[in-house]
This record gives C-alpha cells, sequence and structure tokens, in this order.
C-alpha cells in the first residue's frame, strides 16, 4: 500500500469538511444574528407613556409595556375597554371586575403580539386611564 498518495486525500478532505463545519456554523450565526433586528425592543419602548398592546385574538390592551426577555413581554398597569349593552365601551382595569382576581399585569407570549404602539400623553385612552386612577 502506498501512503504517499493517501495522505494528501487525507488532508484534502479533512479541510473540506472543516470548511463545509465553519460554513455552516457562520450560517447559522448570520442567520440567527439577522433574524432579530441589531435593535432592542427596548429602544423603541417609550417608558414615560402607556403602549397599546394588539393581540392576534383580536383583544387589545393598554398599560405599561418592559420587554423581558425574547420570547416574553410584560404589561403592568393594565387597561383594557369592555363593551357593553348597545356597544359603548367603557375602560376597565385589570382585577377590577374579573372573577377569578388577576393581579393587574399580563406576561405576553410575544408570539400572540401582532404589534404595539407608545400612545400619546393626549391620547383618549391615556386621558382615560388618568381619569380612572384620580
Amino acid at each position: 500500500m502506498n501512503y504517499k498518495n493517501i495522505t494528501p486525500a487525507i488532508f484534502a478532505v479533512s479541510f473540506t469538511v472543516l470548511g463545509l463545519v465553519i460554513g455552516i456554523i457562520s450560517v447559522l450565526f448570520l442567520t440567527n444574528f439577522l433574524k432579530y433586528d441589531r435593535y432592542d425592543k427596548q429602544d423603541f419602548i417609550d417608558s414615560n407613556t402607556y403602549q397599546a398592546v394588539f393581540l392576534r385574538n383580536d383583544q387589545i390592551y393598554f398599560g405599561l409595556l418592559k420587554n423581558i426577555s425574547s420570547d416574553y413581554l410584560l404589561l403592568k398597569d393594565v387597561y383594557y375597554v369592555k363593551v357593553g349593552e348597545g356597544s359603548t365601551g367603557k375602560l376597565v382595569k385589570l382585577g377590577a371586575s374579573e372573577a377569578h382576581g388577576p393581579k393587574d399585569e399580563m406576561i405576553i407570549n410575544q408570539d400572540q403580539v401582532m404589534f404595539w404602539e407608545n400612545l400619546k400623553f393626549d391620547s383618549p385612552v391615556v386621558r382615560g386611564i388618568q381619569g380612572l386612577t384620580k
């Protein structure tokens, strides 16, 4: 058996496999890096005002939003609109009328969030919240 001809082939195969492994790891890293923008969600959350969180089940909650992980958001001081008879909506604080007595916070799976918005200080919702807290 001629080992001189086998050794360069082993090195060539080894370098090819090593190159493929490094390439795959690089692609996975870049894909994961580019999947999430270089911006942190916390950079966009205005901590001086309330946010409206629109969920996939067509519910909208208002409160103070915090990004607690890549999978979950925390909403505190939570309000929502309860539609009564005659289709009139009333702003309600979470925990004020629910039979199960939830705390005034929600941990929301980001998969359920369609989008969220910072609210203006003079928006009707913020004025309504301020009216309920006085």
